[in-house]
């Protein structure tokens, strides 16, 4: 599960001003992902983190390029989503025991919109 976050860390790109904000991000992501956390427990004071993993958690009704032309569209504002997203594809990509050929095709796919 942390290997996200590993990905993250040694990410020399994302500016130091942002990386604890990315790690933090990354682990509450993963988190999410495997809970049934429906947002809103983390306070005012954390809106930024709640929209941030807001726009990380794809809608069920979302198609996944859309989902990532939006992670994309906000870099500027959420720029730790969009880290968390690269540092994202680049574990599923890395993980060739699981990773099907269609599962590849839509990472690869998707990939150039946030290049």
């Amino acid at each position: 599960m942390l290997r996200v976050a590993g990905y993250v860390a040694e990410n020399p790109m994302i500016p130091d001003d942002k990386m604890d904000n990315c790690v933090a991000l990354a682990i509450m992501h993963d988190l999410i992902e495997d809970t049934n956390y429906s947002g809103g427990c983390f306070g005012k004071e954390y809106d930024y983190f709640e929209e941030c993993l807001k726009l990380l958690t794809k809608p069920k009704d979302m198609d996944y390029l859309n989902y990532v032309k939006k992670i994309r569209d906000f870099s500027d504002t959420r720029s730790e989503a969009y880290w968390i997203k690269m540092a994202n594809m680049k574990d599923h990509l890395s993980q060739t025991e699981t990773l099907t050929n269609n599962l590849k095709e839509k990472y690869l796919k998707a990939l150039p919109y946030l290049l």
